[in-house]
């Protein structure tokens, strides 16, 4: 059997470009300074699942520690959250933490393009971190998560690597490589799949399971919807990041306005932890348009058009959504 989480510690060492100076390595993982914050990536051992061998995989950055709880952290990361790309900010209350998280499995049939798309992730992932901790640590009543390595010290000058969203955000003036004849093609994979949705080439509308398979247009008004709805769009640019794919999916429940936020940041806990069994690219926060509803928002940016597909998009929310289900209804 061939270990593919070993393999994949070497392959994001190698990506990242991390020096031997600032990293501290561990058989299934590594910890290094890009700068002032911490990232740590970890690889699980082999489980076999199914048909094959999978490994969960977890890349963390720490941002602030010291959080204040009377600030209401999981509101002011909700928010921020709301514009993620693919991680998501994490309170967690015990340690009294922020973490910048984004988690996948992983299996040899997918390696090729996954270990470049977890590679983009921990890049964007760091530098937002370095880039937002000093704010979020005042917001929240903390301080940001500054650490060095423990021989080398203090890193005196930034790794160039966190420059490199950068060149993530011009070729996000280009417009969106995931609009086109790839996203009019997703008709026919609705009907595959069996739900009810609609493509055309500058996005998609569908509903996904979440406690049912039913769609949303015969259910009684006074029965409980079935299903989430999922939305990818084209023509919605992230502020940071330019063109790509807007991915939005909101669940059918009504939670109170003043628990959604605590119940976001919940379902993100859960997720940085590989619990969910999918990937976590991006992050649950309350829906903007709505007090009560609990919405999973993720930018996917151009530069990984190549490397993922509106399938993989809807698949991955997909098994979310029942998760969910699972998590929230039981």
């Amino acid at each position: 059997m061939t270990d593919i989480g070993l393999q994949l510690v070497d392959s994001l060492f190698k990506q990242l470009m991390v020096d031997d100076e600032w990293a501290v390595r561990r058989e299934r993982g590594f910890t290094w300074w890009a700068y002032r914050l911490a990232q740590h990536v970890e690889i699980g051992p082999p489980v076999w699942s199914e048909d094959r061998y999978i490994c969960s995989v977890r890349i963390w950055t720490d941002v602030v520690r010291d959080v204040d709880p009377a600030t209401e952290p999981a509101s002011v990361l909700g928010v921020v959250n709301a514009q993620a790309t693919v991680n998501a900010l994490v309170w967690d209350d015990a340690t009294a933490t922020i973490t910048e998280c984004c988690t996948a499995v992983i299996h040899e049939e997918i390696f090729a393009w996954m270990s470049k798309v977890l590679s983009t992730a921990a890049v964007l992932q760091n530098a937002a971190a370095h880039s937002r901790a000093h704010a979020l640590a005042a917001a929240c009543g903390g301080v940001p998560a500054a650490s060095n390595h423990p021989s080398s010290g203090e890193r005196p000058e930034m790794d160039d690597l966190l420059n490199f969203p950068n060149v993530i955000a011009h070729e996000g003036r280009q417009p969106s490589w995931f609009a086109g004849p790839g996203m009019e093609q997703m008709n026919r994979f609705f009907t595959d799949l069996g739900v009810a949705g609609s493509a055309d080439s500058t996005g998609l509308t569908c509903e996904i399971p979440f406690t049912g398979r039913t769609p949303a247009a015969v259910i009684t008004a006074a029965s409980q919807l079935q299903t989430a709805l999922l939305q990818i769009f084209t023509d919605a640019p992230h502020p940071e990041f330019g063109n790509g794919a807007l991915v939005v999916m909101k669940l059918p429940l009504s939670i109170e306005p003043g628990q959604v936020a605590l119940v976001a940041n919940e379902m993100n806990h859960v997720e940085a932890h590989g619990t969910s069994g999918t990937a976590l690219f991006g992050a649950w926060c309350p829906d903007p348009a709505s007090k009560t509803t609990l919405a999973f928002c993720s930018f996917v940016p151009n530069t990984l058009a190549r490397k993922t597909s509106p399938q993989n998009l809807v698949i991955y929310q997909g098994s979310r959504s029942r998760f969910a289900a699972e998590q929230l209804i039981g």
